[in-house]
């Protein structure tokens, strides 16, 4: 009895779905991340430049 031919009709590809969704989700995630400190960190412009309180480093002051 010769086999019958049965084309792929299970083929589901369930993995690569699944590292798809996860890459996606993973890229998405970051660009959100990126706009939310993007406009936080708006509040400490100063002409251009990046004026955050807590990196700034205090002048040293040299006691003779």
């Amino acid at each position: 009895m010769a086999k019958r031919y049965v084309p792929k009709t299970y083929n589901n590809h369930r993995v690569v779905r699944l590292i798809a969704r996860t890459v996606t989700s993973v890229a998405l995630a970051a660009v959100i991340l990126f706009l939310l400190l993007f406009f936080w960190l708006k509040q400490y412009e100063d002409n251009g430049r990046l004026n955050i309180p807590w990196l700034v480093e205090e002048p040293r002051v040299t006691e003779d």
